[in-house]
């Protein structure tokens, strides 16, 4: 059932003495039991809602689709399901202490999966959630494979009995759901002849199995009491792309889909440069770092913008986007007349030196790397994926934070290269 957490000011509502508290036990004579059930059983044209007011009283609300949406019910939000593995790359337990308790929250949760593309396992399924996958047609799924050895793969879970993948997979696939899946890269673990399996079990599951993104493992330097592993460095990238980019040809070939798909990072460890659109097919895992840079190179950068004034950028990133943002991003703006951006690259010394993304800067470090700068720019502009949605880094600081140590705005960088720049336009006039 759904608890609500507000409502509307509607005099119905008001009327029934259906407030926040009171909970949503059913439509149309079916179960809700999440957030989920309740989009996926309220769109019929009439409705029967049952709720249960705080005191316990039951109540039949009948009412059209059009009508409910005005009464804005916002619920409280869904229980989410952990995770019970102790996968031997997993990100939050390499998270230092100290951090906010939401950050160790593990997810292994296939409704997320579908409405957010978050990664599952699919080690806690029961049959009632495959029933339900299948009826309400939660389709796409993404699911984190580390290699089709089950041996292997709970030896890399840290859990002895879970259920095999294949079988889950090709159960999903004969249902009609389409599944993204990845293989997180960890050196002398899944690679070699065990990643050679792998992308070649999943291929036999196409197109049911929609796509396979490669990528390289995180590693903190908060890892002392985990298995010893090594990172991807730039020699392993270099055996390991063409290897990859081969079996892609090769499945363009067989299958009109390139379907396994290295992420970014590879190519910037192994010095060769980013594919055009073309290789991307239609981007199927874009957001796992598959084709971002790419989407980075082809978007409008500045072309048509023009300032008045003398002005200059402090654009903070990771270490592994800073070269290609200075190639790019920072020469296009300075084709804006009178604009100036240097791209600094910020070491992560809460993560450590290993991690060289843009999305896990803090605060902290950026804010150290600003004030080593022989002169901040007029405006600082930050990753667009280091802060939540409360608007907080990993250490809590918060943009405004930022500016009052820095003496000058600072932003959140948008997506589009272009808004960006408006962004900073916009905040350096007023």
């Amino acid at each position: 059932m759904l608890t609500i957490k507000s409502t509307s000011d509607d005099p119905m509502l008001q009327d029934l003495g259906i407030c926040a508290g009171s909970k949503l036990l059913a439509v149309n004579g079916s179960q809700v039991r999440d957030s989920l059930d309740y989009e996926f059983l309220s769109t019929e044209e009439d409705l029967v809602l049952l709720l249960e007011t705080p005191d316990g009283e039951q109540i039949e609300l009948e009412i059209e689709f059009d009508d409910l949406i005005g009464l804005e019910l916002e619920f409280e939000p869904d229980k989410i399901r952990t995770c019970g593995n102790k996968c031997v790359f997993c990100f939050i337990h390499q998270l230092p202490k100290g951090l906010r308790k939401s950050l160790y929250l593990k997810d292994e949760d296939y409704r997320l999966s579908f409405t957010h593309g978050n990664y599952v396992t699919l080690t806690n399924l029961s049959e009632d959630d495959f029933e339900r996958i299948d009826s309400q047609r939660l389709s796409p799924l993404y699911v984190s494979v580390h290699t089709t050895d089950e041996n292997l793969r709970r030896k890399m879970l840290g859990k002895d009995k879970v259920p095999d993948l294949m079988p889950q997979l090709r159960r999903l696939v004969r249902s009609g759901i389409e599944v993204h899946t990845q293989i997180v890269l960890c050196p002398g673990w899944n690679d070699g002849e065990h990643l050679e399996q792998t992308i070649d079990d999943l291929a036999a599951l196409y197109p049911g199995v929609k796509s396979l993104a490669v990528v390289p493992v995180g590693l903190t330097r908060h890892r002392s009491k985990l298995p010893e592993m090594d990172p991807v460095a730039p020699e392993l990238a270099c055996n390991v792309l063409p290897y990859l980019m081969e079996r892609g040809e090769a499945f363009v070939k067989s299958m009109s889909s390139r379907f396994v798909f290295p992420a970014d990072e590879f190519f910037i460890l192994a010095g060769e440069p980013i594919p055009n659109n073309s290789y991307y097919d239609d981007f199927p895992q874009v957001e796992n770092g598959v084709g971002m840079v790419r989407q980075l190179l082809d978007s409008d950068i500045a072309d048509d913008i023009s300032i008045e004034s003398d002005l200059s950028l402090t654009v903070l990133t990771g270490r592994m986007i800073s070269d290609i943002l200075d190639s790019t991003l920072a020469e296009k703006w300075k084709t804006v007349t009178g604009l100036e951006c240097e791209v600094v690259p910020v070491r992560n010394n809460l993560m450590g030196q290993t991690v060289t993304v843009s999305g896990l800067l803090c605060g902290v470090d950026m804010i150290a790397a600003a004030k080593r700068l022989e002169r901040i720019g007029d405006c600082v502009i930050v990753p667009p994926d280091c802060l939540n949605d409360d608007g907080l880094f990993l250490d809590d600081l918060t943009l405004d934070d930022m500016s009052d140590q820095l003496g000058r705005p600072v932003i959140q960088a948008l997506h589009s290269p272009r808004e960006t720049l408006l962004r900073a336009i916009k905040e350096l006039s007023n």
